[in-house]
C-alpha cells in the first residue's frame, strides 16, 4: 500500500504525505548548436509513479523528487471532476486496450534536485489517490500543506473507496499517457502555467496573481511564501473585490480604459494579469495616502491622515505589496458592504447601504459602480460623513435610472464614467466639502416617461422606493414634474458634520 502518514508541522498543521517518485524515456528536443531552455518528455503513468528517473536534453537527468511551490493553488478536483476523468479514461480503454489516453501536459520546473510541479497538480495527485486504493506504487512522495489540499485529499480517498467497483477493473496506468514539458527557468515554467488549460479548469485571474506575487515573495525570502499563501488563502474569494478594484483604476478621466462585460471572461482575466501582475514593479511595500499638515502660528507642525491604507489606484509592486493592498480593499468590502452589523461601521450608512440600495431593484450595474466609488471614498477619508457621501455618490450614480427611458445597459455606465467623472472627482478632492460641493453642481435629469400614473415600469418602481425611503412627500401623479426638484432638495440639504 502506499504511504499516507499525518504528521505534525511546527506551525500544528498537518502535512498528508503521498508516497510516490517518477522517471519517463525522454523525448530531447535538445539540437545541437540551439540554445534550448525546454525539454519534453514522454511517458506512461506507470513511468512516471515507479521511480526512474528522467533524461532530458537542456535539463539533463532529472532526479525524481517532485514538490508543489507554495504559489500553486491547493489541490480542490471534487467529485464531479474525478468522475470525469475515470468516465473518459474508461471509455477509451473500452474501445482500445492497445492506444495510451493521452492525459495532457504537466509542466515541471527543475530547481536543482527538486521537480516544482507548475502545472499538472490535481490530474497527479487523483491518479496517486487511485494508486493508492489500487495498492500500486508505493515511491512516490508529495507534501501537501495547504489545509484545503488535505481535506479535499481525505474526501476524495474515501469518495473513491465508495466507488471503487466502478473504475477498479478499468483502469490500466501502462495505457495512461502525459507529456511533461521541463524547464530550469521559473520564469519560463511560470509563463507555460499562465496559460495552461491542460486537462483541467483554466487557471482565473484571482490564481495567476496569487502565484506571481508568491513568486516573488520567495525571491526574498522563501520562508515567508507559506505564511502569505496562508494569509491569501484565509481571504476566500477576491474576485468582488478585484472586479471592484479594477473599475476602480481603469475608470479614469486621464487614462481610461475600457473594462470588459461581466460574460467577457477571458477578457477580464487579461486585464487581472495585467493590471495587478505584469504591471507591478519590483520595489518595496509602499502605501500611499493623503495626510493633511496643520501649521501654528508658531510654525509648529501637525500631521493627520484620515484613513490608514492604501490608495486605489496607487502603483503596486510585486510580493507583499499586492497582497497587502488585496487584503486592505477585501477587509473594507467586507466590514462595509458585506456585513451590515459591524460595530465599526456607522449605523447610518449602514442601515441606508444594506436595507436600501442592496434591495433595489434592476440596478446592479449601478451598484457596482457605487461600491466602487465607497471603496475609493472610504479609502481616502476613512468614515467621515460616510452616510452622506453614500447618499450624494447615490443620487449622481443612480441618476441614470431615471434619466433614462429604458433600462441601464452595462455598456452604458463607462460612457457615463466618461461623460460624468465621478471617480475622480472623489480622488481628485482633498475635503469631503470639496467633494460634496462636486456632487451636488450635478445637474439631476428625470425624464418622465414611464412615471405616469398607470405606469409600472422599473423605473417608476424605483422612483417609488426611492420617494419612500426619503420620505418625499410628492403624490405619484406628479413624480414626472416633481421627483427630480424634491429629491435635489432632500439630498442637497443633508447635514455636514466637522467632525
Amino acid at each position: 500500500m502506499a504511504d499516507f502518514e499525518l504528521v505534525d508541522t511546527p506551525w500544528c498543521f498537518t502535512h498528508i504525505k503521498l508516497q510516490l517518485i517518477h522517471h519517463s524515456d525522454a523525448l530531447d528536443l535538445h539540437s545541437e548548436g540551439i540554445h534550448v531552455t525546454v525539454s519534453v518528455a514522454i511517458c506512461s503513468v506507470v513511468d512516471l509513479l515507479t521511480g526512474k528517473q528522467i533524461k532530458t536534453g537542456t535539463c539533463g537527468t532529472i532526479s525524481s523528487n517532485f514538490s508543489i511551490p507554495e504559489y500553486q493553488r491547493p489541490y480542490i478536483w471534487q467529485d464531479g471532476q474525478i468522475t470525469k476523468l475515470l468516465r473518459d479514461i474508461a471509455e477509451h480503454q473500452a474501445h482500445s486496450r492497445s492506444i495510451p489516453y493521452y492525459l495532457g501536459s504537466v509542466i515541471l520546473h527543475a530547481d536543482g534536485e527538486r521537480l516544482n510541479i507548475i502545472d499538472g497538480q490535481q490530474r497527479l495527485t487523483t491518479l496517486a489517490l487511485i494508486a493508492h486504493i489500487n495498492g500500486q506504487f508505493t515511491d512516490f512522495a508529495l507534501h501537501y500543506n495547504s489545509p484545503i489540499s488535505q481535506r479535499q485529499i481525505v474526501h476524495n480517498l474515501a469518495w473513491l473507496k465508495q466507488h471503487s467497483a466502478e473504475w477498479l477493473e478499468l483502469i490500466d496506468f501502462k495505457l495512461l499517457q502525459f507529456s511533461l514539458v521541463i524547464t530550469r527557468s521559473e520564469d519560463q515554467a511560470y509563463q507555460f502555467f499562465e496559460t495552461q488549460n491542460t486537462g483541467g479548469v483554466r487557471l482565473s485571474g484571482e490564481q495567476i496573481i496569487k502565484a506571481h506575487h508568491l513568486r516573488a515573495i520567495g525571491e526574498k525570502d522563501k520562508p515567508s511564501v507559506d505564511h502569505f499563501a496562508r494569509r491569501w488563502e484565509a481571504l476566500g474569494d477576491l474576485s468582488m473585490t478585484v472586479d471592484l478594484l479594477l473599475r476602480g483604476r481603469y475608470w479614469q478621466y486621464l487614462h481610461f480604459r475600457e473594462y470588459p462585460q461581466h460574460n467577457q471572461k477571458a477578457k477580464i482575466r487579461d486585464c487581472i494579469v495585467n493590471e495587478l501582475a505584469e504591471k507591478t514593479g519590483k520595489g518595496e511595500d509602499t502605501a500611499f495616502g493623503r495626510i493633511t499638515r496643520t501649521y501654528s502660528t508658531s510654525g509648529a507642525e501637525s500631521l493627520s491622515q484620515a484613513q490608514v491604507g492604501y490608495d486605489l489606484r496607487q502603483p503596486l509592486n510585486s510580493g507583499v505589496n499586492t497582497i497587502h493592498y488585496l487584503q486592505y480593499f477585501e477587509n473594507l468590502r467586507q466590514n462595509y458592504l458585506i456585513h451590515s452589523k459591524m460595530i465599526s461601521t456607522p449605523k447610518g450608512f449602514s442601515d441606508f447601504y444594506h436595507h436600501f440600495i442592496c434591495k433595489l431593484e434592476g440596478c446592479s450595474y449601478l451598484k457596482q459602480l457605487l461600491d466602487t466609488a465607497l471603496l475609493l471614498y472610504i479609502s481616502q477619508f476613512g468614515q467621515k460623513n460616510l452616510e452622506v457621501a453614500a447618499k450624494k455618490l447615490f443620487r449622481v450614480i443612480y441618476s441614470r435610472r431615471i434619466e433614462n427611458q429604458t433600462t441601464v445597459k452595462e455598456r452604458s455606465i463607462p460612457a457615463f464614467i466618461q461623460e460624468t467623472p465621478v471617480l475622480d472627482w472623489i480622488t481628485a478632492s482633498f475635503t469631503v466639502e470639496q467633494l460634496f460641493a462636486k456632487l451636488d453642481g450635478f445637474d439631476l435629469k428625470v425624464d418622465g416617461n414611464g412615471l405616469g400614473e398607470g405606469d409600472n415600469t422599473v423605473k417608476k418602481r424605483f422612483v417609488v422606493r426611492v420617494t419612500e425611503h426619503f420620505s418625499l412627500s410628492i403624490s405619484k401623479s406628479d413624480f414626472k414634474t416633481q421627483f427630480g426638484p424634491y429629491f435635489d432638495k432632500y439630498i442637497k440639504g443633508l447635514e455636514v458634520s466637522n467632525g
